[in-house]
């Protein structure tokens, strides 16, 4: 039997990491217990259950409520959780972990191995209808409870990503006796082993968690209370910033920066990966399943002015979903270079005739907005009309989802192994593929860098897969943005990590 310690994971399997960066959290003495944090979010809060979470502003919030089996650092390597440490066995095929001691949900119910095993089996179970489920039925056999504190996964194949996914939304533990006591209602009704429970909520207003007073880390969490109040827009959230209403604030652009200015309390934070922003739009369905047209519109956008005008030129073009610095990162092979003679040379051999209407859909955000107006001029200038449809930033990403919205702005954060990102958007029965994109060898080229062990191997896979959809064009990638957080120069401890998502759970304040 070929058994590898979790080091020897790390190492041998493909460390998950960025090259050379390091994400300091943001801390300053020693930590003080008591108050409150208050953040200022574009929220779209769904559900808190995260066996069904799929919207943005909910992780932070689950991060909160649970613990994951493993977690990331500020590096993207991955670190013991709930689960304090993990082989590898069966040439990459099982998976053994040990679990920490004492742990127990915010009901009391004991967190073990029987737990996890619930926990992997309600996301598998077909009547559940988990989006997860897509993600872990093809990898999972079996999960087995070895004792009460350790456990296996056995996977059909070797999967070198499952790992990163249990620092993601897989790997959230519900409490079992929560799950069977509210059903579908576990999302108004949390309950998970994370440093804070839930007080109050008013769906798309405010919520409140107070401190878990019987977490299992010991002397934490340092704050009383987090409150999550709703921002109508940037402008707003920043001029709470200012009023001191709320404590931090994030994914803000250069433009909120001014407006901050050196006023005394306030500091600010650059994202070191700003979320990757991209149109996309149905390519099975008319008029986007002409290749010709969208490889018209992709030459039509001045990618470069949109970056000037909306990021005052710090965010970094993109070229695909990979941004540079990953072991994954590749050189870009297919672009677009901005040429209105050529778009227009396109567009006719799309039989598309000049004057045609075309909606797009935007977010109420000041970028969303900004960007749509400036690439309907520049899309103008080649014959077409772009009709923009404004929509509520709640119920956004899950049109998108249910395709009732057809060419739309969106943005997505990186994951801790290229897997999580990719399978989901390109895979043509990936979860969020809204896109109806399909393309065999794009589908055979995600499976392949499932199972393949081999670091090196799953590079040139991922950069034969973003050529191949570069080429196809589901997405038109814009660019990484260039973005801040402004917070209060008391707040400690805050962690923006890698995936453009901070963690709030061991927060602080100077008093």
């Amino acid at each position: 039997m070929n058994t590898l310690h979790r080091r020897d994971v790390l190492a041998g399997m493909g460390s998950i990491g960025l090259a050379g960066v390091s994400w300091p959290a943001m801390a300053q003495g020693t930590p003080t217990s008591g108050g409150t944090l208050t953040i200022g979010i574009n929220d779209d809060t769904k559900t808190l259950d995260p066996t069904f979470s799929i919207q943005q502003a909910e992780r932070q919030i689950l991060h909160l409520l649970y613990n994951t089996l493993l977690t990331i650092d500020v590096d993207f390597s991955l670190k013991p959780e709930l689960a304090k440490s993990w082989t590898v066995e069966n040439d990459g095929k099982r998976y053994v972990f040990q679990l920490q001691d004492n742990v127990k949900f915010q009901d009391g119910t004991p967190f073990d191995a029987a737990a996890v095993k619930f926990n992997f089996e309600r996301r598998l179970d077909e009547k559940i209808a988990s989006p997860q489920r897509t993600q872990l039925a093809p990898i999972i056999d079996s999960v087995e409870v070895l004792s009460p504190l350790s456990f296996a996964i056995n996977l059909k194949n070797p999967s070198p990503g499952l790992l990163a996914e249990l620092a993601d939304r897989v790997g959230f533990m519900i409490s079992p006796t929560a799950a069977e006591k509210y059903g579908k209602d576990l999302g108004t009704n949390p309950v998970g082993t994370g440093a804070f429970k839930l007080k109050q909520w008013t769906q798309g207003t405010e919520l409140t968690l107070e401190r878990n007073p019987n977490y299992w880390e010991s002397g934490k969490p340092y704050l009383d209370t987090i409150v999550f109040k709703a921002n109508p827009n940037t402008a707003i959230g920043v001029q709470r910033l200012m009023v001191g209403e709320i404590d931090y604030i994030y994914g803000l652009q250069p433009d909120a920066l001014r407006q901050l200015g050196d006023k005394p309390g306030i500091k600010t934070e650059k994202s070191k990966i700003g979320r990757w922003y991209t149109y996309e739009w149905q390519v099975d369905k008319p008029p986007f399943d002409n290749p010709k047209l969208r490889q018209a519109i992709a030459h039509a956008i001045d990618r470069d002015r949109l970056n000037q005008i909306t990021m005052e030129g710090q965010a970094t073009i993109a070229n695909g979903p990979i941004p540079s610095g990953l072991w994954w990162s590749s050189p870009d092979n297919v672009v677009y270079p901005y040429d209105v003679e050529k778009a227009k040379k396109l567009l006719a051999e799309a039989g598309i005739a000049p004057g045609t209407e075309i909606p797009m859909w935007t977010t109420p955000t000041p970028v969303d907005r900004r960007l749509n107006q400036l690439v309907a001029e520049q899309l103008a200038a080649i014959g077409l009309k772009i009709n923009i449809i404004p929509a509520a930033i709640s119920d956004f990403y899950s049109r998108q989802v249910s395709r009732a919205i057809n060419f739309s702005i969106t943005n997505w954060t990186q994951r801790a192994d290229p897997d999580g990102l990719l399978f989901i958007l390109f895979h043509s029965k990936g979860f969020a593929n809204v896109t109806g994109y399909n393309n065999p060898k794009v589908d055979e080229l995600l499976a392949s860098g499932r199972v393949t062990q081999d670091r090196e191997r799953r590079k040139q896979i991922y950069a034969e897969i973003k050529d191949q959809i570069m080429r196809d064009l589901p997405y038109i990638p814009i660019f990484f943005a260039a973005e801040f957080a402004g917070y209060n120069s008391k707040l400690n401890g805050v962690v923006w990590m890698p995936d453009n998502h901070p963690r709030f759970r061991y927060a602080w304040k100077v008093k």
